[in-house]
């Protein structure tokens, strides 16, 4: 059975989503937004044009810094229609072409390997061999090309396989900030409000950030908030958000919950886009110990195809929507003996 970590393909060039690359050598992004004429603010994400300039300025400076020659190509893998409008906003940009593989893996599917223009969809990660034979027919050069892997649900739980553990992950570790600062936490109420605010009609108001879907399910399960009454706000639209929920729960909260409310507040006025730190702590916990167990694994023909084009000169880094709480200890954490997320073993399946 065969271990490895995505830092045995990448080295710490890899990138979360503060932008921030692991390997201390390449620019940070202050200096990127300087030089690409970037409005401050919190960092692009995947779906923003931006994102996909400060990724391109990355792989330049990575492929600088390893002496290799300037890239050719560039290539993204990963599952979502994220990677795909990446891929696309790369072209868009035009400096090289860039081209995409968008894999899952649907048993119950034919294989298939379909192109839309350069960025191909694949029912089967095994079809990614066939994808990188054909982009070689197509005369694509390795030794120039950086390989833009994707974490969450790629290379990482790859989508169709062990992808669950990842969702479980967050879950527990929504569920085990919640009881440290609850101990009598109503654990069910918690869990079903937790549920219910992950749902997409949600996301107006949680921004699809689990931040606030924990800290709102939080502050439901205590009965600072009324689910029933915030739902009738959003519909209505009439809620102020996350913020205005914070705002006007302020003089609800239990007593051992002030200093977490005041934190939070304090974060989300600052423009933190991760304001609930020792969720995402507990979440990076329970990512690694599904990794160590066995339940979150590596997608082997991806890791394979990795190893093969780095042996033929590809640069390959590695990119996440985590935060980096979810993904870089602590000092604290460190201390106890606890790795990056990239640099945890797991097994490759």
């Amino acid at each position: 059975m065969q271990r490895a970590t995505i830092a045995d393909l990448t080295a710490d060039v890899v990138i979360y989503r503060d932008l921030e690359p692991c390997e201390p050598s390449l620019p940070r992004l202050d200096e990127l937004r300087a030089n690409l004429g970037i409005a401050a603010g919190p960092p692009p994400r995947k779906r923003d044009l931006a994102y996909a300039q400060v990724i391109q300025a990355l792989c330049h400076a990575a492929q600088a810094a390893r002496g290799a020659p300037p890239l050719s190509a560039l290539t993204v893998i990963g599952d979502t229609e994220n990677d795909r409008l990446l891929a696309a906003h790369l072209r868009i940009l035009g400096d090289l072409p860039a081209y995409g593989f968008i894999g899952e893996d649907r048993p119950v599917a034919p294989e298939t390997l379909n192109w839309q223009g350069d960025t191909a969809t694949a029912t089967r990660w095994h079809l990614l061999e066939t994808w990188a034979a054909q982009l070689e027919y197509q005369g694509i050069d390795w030794a120039s090309t950086a390989l833009l892997i994707d974490i969450d649900k790629t290379l990482l739980g790859p989508r169709g396989r062990s992808d669950g553990a990842i969702d479980d992950a967050r879950a527990e570790g929504a569920l085990m900030v919640a009881t440290g600062f609850v101990p009598n936490l109503d654990v069910p109420r918690f869990r079903r409000a937790y549920v219910e605010l992950c749902h997409k009609e949600w996301h107006g108001f949680t921004l699809d950030n689990q931040d606030y879907v924990v800290a709102t399910a939080l502050l439901i399960s205590v009965g600072a908030l009324d689910l029933e009454e915030l739902r009738a706000q959003v519909e209505d639209g009439a809620s102020d958000g996350f913020a205005g929920a914070l705002a006007t729960t302020a003089s609800r909260v239990p007593t051992g919950l002030a200093p977490l409310h005041a934190e939070l507040r304090a974060c989300v006025a600052a423009g933190d886009p991760t304001p609930f730190k020792a969720f995402r702590r507990a979440e990076l916990t329970a990512t690694l110990e599904r990794m160590a167990d066995g339940r979150l694994t590596l997608c082997g023909a991806l890791f394979t195809l990795g190893q093969h084009l780095n042996d033929r000169g590809a640069l390959c880094l590695a990119a996440s929507d985590k935060p980096a709480e979810s993904a870089m200890p602590s000092p604290e954490q460190i201390a106890a003996g606890v790795l990056p997320l990239h640099r945890m073993p797991a097994i490759v399946e």
